[in-house]
């Protein structure tokens, strides 16, 4: 087996781009960018990793063994033993890879409104019709 090529963080954290991309799991550095794709959570959750250490989040989510053995086959380095111990220093990604945050409105507000006004509009046409009835 060959020896894996060791990175350091400076050359980690500029590969945090959509069309190139890093992540560091356990040490190990992992160039992810064919995957993204075919990612099952989607890419958004990578990107948000891209550049730095994924250890975190690729364990709370609980991966399965065939996951992990997907994992291998993006294997190009591992972490320098000297920084492992050491936070990376994230790079600003471009602002084409920035996704704006939308504002979020809430539908269910707007809906959960009308359903008074639509009962008390029911109720004067039914009273009208009563009226114009009898």
């Amino acid at each position: 087996m060959s020896e894996l090529k060791t990175f350091e963080w400076a050359d980690i954290t500029a590969h945090n781009k959509r069309k190139d991309i890093w992540l560091v799991i356990e040490g190990k550095v992992y160039d992810i960018t064919k995957f993204l794709d075919e990612h099952p959570g989607g890419e958004e959750v990578l990107l948000e990793q891209g550049g730095g250490d994924a250890t975190e989040a690729f364990e709370e989510i609980g991966h399965s063994d065939d996951a992990r053995d997907l994992l291998k086959g993006y294997l190009i380095g591992e972490l320098k033993a000297s920084e492992r111990a050491v936070k990376p220093t994230p790079t600003p990604k471009p602002a084409s890879e920035i996704k704006p945050k939308t504002q979020q409105t809430s539908s269910s507000g707007v809906l959960f409104a009308m359903i008074p006004v639509a009962a008390i509009f029911a109720y004067v046409v039914y009273k009208l019709l009563e009226q114009s009835n009898a």
